[in-house]
């Protein structure tokens, strides 16, 4: 007798049945996501967690595992997409049995991605409901249509990124900038998007240059804002010494306007690139009002660059001191030019300075004697004494560098005049000592070499 064989076609969705045969509901994911946060778009946003809330509710099969939602978050990529990572990481956990999204662009544009979570969730035996292209990725044509479709989807995340460029770059070539306020301290937007000042954020971009060319660091500075609470950009107390270098390089400061500093180097990462002559700038000089004078902050970006010359010279790592110590990392060896380093023992003992080169374990150990932080003081009120009473003779240099001289120059020599003419001093002064001092080379204990920013050098013995 021939057998009969009944054929039961596969569900994989309808498989949380136990074998009573008392069917569970079917747990079901939503997934959404718009590429942007601009305002037209914020509708679409909200009325897909509307529909896939409704649509849940209205299927009695079904029960909701969750609304995975990304806003404004690209679907290039996942590394921010917190929505979409929290929905792979449900249905890792078995709490999903079926995730549904709108198309495949907005799972995802990336076709590396695309694939790679469509089989890690075939895995799990959790399928994917594509419902602008029908798919199903249990399916057996599913995932051939997805690749296809997704590819697509990636095609079109690079036109679109590509359009946006060019948009952008074509508004540079007539001179309309694309510059984000909110990320710009000191200045905000007007009715016609043009850049004004914004007085209580200009006053804090004042104090950052002029703190800067009284000698302070980034580092000190931004130690310094953080002390005294002083908001940044975004209303918050959080300074970094690479946030205030680069606001001393910001041209817009001055009230130029460079454009095209950066580019999208790669679509699916969102990597920035700096435009290094790979595409073309766009500069105008005077596009805005100034809140840096123009000379001033000529002369940061030249103190800017001596102050590079100078690590290299010294071979200072970037970076700074964790104290605002007016020495720091300008008093070296004359033996093999090592940098002296502050110690302090505990107690009431003075501070004195080592030679960085005296704890090395080699051939060049240095044998210079350490050196009492109170001789480095006398040192710098000895030679500071000596220019106050050469002034006569040292005022036609200072009088030619300021009107012959660089910005840079002309600062240092009006600085010089000013100050020089209140007198001497009885006591070394951190605040002068930071403006004034280039280097001190220690001979010895007792002999030092003091080198003003000005050009002008003492030998000293003490």
């Amino acid at each position: 007798m021939a057998r009969k064989v009944t054929v039961i076609p596969a569900n994989p969705i309808n498989g949380n049945k136990d074998k009573k045969g008392n069917g569970k509901k079917i747990r079901v994911a939503a997934n959404c996501r718009v590429s942007t946060d601009h305002e037209e778009q914020e509708g679409s946003f909200k009325n897909q967690v509307n529909y896939y809330t409704e649509m849940i509710a209205k299927n009695h099969e079904w029960e909701s595992a969750g609304i995975f939602a990304d806003d404004g978050i690209s679907g290039t990529g996942t590394k921010k997409r917190s929505g979409f990572m929290d929905m792979i990481a449900a249905c890792e956990n078995k709490k999903v049995d079926l995730v549904n999204t709108k198309s495949i662009s907005r799972f995802a544009r990336n076709t590396a991605y695309s694939l790679n979570y469509c089989r890690k969730l075939k895995n799990l035996g959790v399928p994917i409901i594509f419902e602008k292209e029908s798919i199903n990725t249990m399916e057996a044509s599913g995932e051939l249509m997805f690749t296809i479709l997704s590819s697509l989807a990636q095609e079109e995340s690079r036109n679109i990124s590509e359009n946006t460029a060019w948009g952008i770059r074509s508004k540079f070539q007539r001179g309309i900038p694309h510059i984000n306020t909110e990320l710009l301290l000191g200045y905000d937007k007007d009715a016609d998007g043009n850049l004004i000042i914004n007085e209580e954020q200009a006053a804090v971009v004042r104090r950052i240059y002029r703190d800067f060319l009284e000698g302070w660091t980034p580092s000190e500075i931004s130690r310094r804002l953080n002390t005294e609470g002083v908001p940044g950009v975004h209303g918050t107390v959080n300074w970094h010494s690479c946030t205030i270098e680069q606001m001393l390089r910001n041209e817009k400061h001055v009230g130029d306007l460079l454009m095209q500093k950066t580019y999208t180097a790669d679509f699916l990462t969102k990597t920035q690139a700096d435009n290094n002559g790979d595409l073309e700038q766009y500069f105008i000089k005077d596009d805005h009002p100034a809140i840096i004078p123009r000379e001033e902050w000529e002369a940061v970006q030249i103190e800017l660059a001596r102050r590079e010359n100078f690590r290299q010279r010294h071979g200072i790592r970037t970076g700074g001191s964790s104290t605002d110590d007016c020495f720091y990392s300008r008093v070296f060896c004359a033996h093999y030019g090592g940098k002296f380093i502050r110690k302090n023992w505990r107690g009431n003992r003075a501070a004195f300075w080592k030679c960085e080169n005296a704890e090395k374990k080699n051939d060049h150990t240095c044998n210079a004697e350490i050196i009492q932080e109170e001789i480095l003081r006398q040192a710098v009120v000895i030679a500071w004494n000596s220019l106050v009473e050469q002034r006569d003779e040292l005022l036609p240099r200072w009088e030619q560098m300021a009107t012959g001289g660089d910005a840079l120059q002309r600062y240092r020599a009006r600085m010089m005049m000013t100050i020089t003419a209140e007198g001497r001093l009885d006591v070394e002064v951190p605040e002068l000592t930071r403006s004034v001092l280039e280097e001190i080379t220690v001979h010895s204990p007792t002999e030092l070499t003091v080198a003003f920013l000005d050009g002008s050098e003492r030998r000293i013995r003490i």
